[in-house]
């Protein structure tokens, strides 16, 4: 179930007013076929298959959601979450999302915003509350990327990846124009 989530002025972005505890569940049961490395033998053409549920299951349980915002329409959402991060010392990576869900709550529309680095978590709860507001207020991130903060907030996109919204997954502007024939 949807529920009233921050919109306007109203700074609230807390995730359990904005969706219910079983819309975070499915979303996040969603989300991760997009944005979670595919699984040992899977392509893009099969990451769906139930047989590859225990590999996103796992990814799930590495996720939270941090930030919710409820877009102009009942259905359409802003959703900054972490995950944890490949590395030798404890860090997390965040990822803004917008979503959107069909009437029966399925996921019609994903998009990845941007990807921060990976960093300490009290670390990314401050930047990435601080770069969600600043996306939510409709403000430029540019600012933010790589090209002007080298590894300190936003590292897709950039010059060289962008997320294709159609496929939904970052493309790489140099490796996919390379032909090989």
């Amino acid at each position: 179930m949807l529920s009233n989530c921050s919109s306007g002025s109203d700074k609230n972005f807390n995730p359990d007013t904005c969706l219910s505890k079983n819309t975070q569940a499915l979303l996040l049961q969603e989300m991760v076929r997009y944005a979670s490395k595919l699984p040992p033998h899977a392509t893009h053409q099969t990451k769906f298959s139930d047989e590859f549920n225990w590999y996103y299951d796992r990814a799930v349980s590495e996720c939270r959601i941090m930030q919710c915002y409820q877009e102009e329409t009942d259905t359409s959402y802003l959703i900054l979450i972490a995950r944890k991060a490949r590395s030798i010392t404890p860090m997390e990576e965040g990822f803004a999302i917008r979503i959107k869900f069909d009437t029966s709550q399925k996921m019609k529309y994903y998009e990845e915003v941007f990807r921060t680095w990976k960093m300490p978590t009290d670390t990314l709860n401050k930047r990435g509350k601080f770069l969600f507001e600043t996306l939510v207020n409709g403000n430029d991130l540019t600012l933010y990327h790589s090209k002007y903060q080298r590894d300190r907030y936003i590292e897709f996109p950039d010059e060289r990846f962008y997320f294709d919204k159609t496929l939904r997954k970052w493309n790489d502007r140099e490796l996919d124009t390379v032909r090989l024939d």
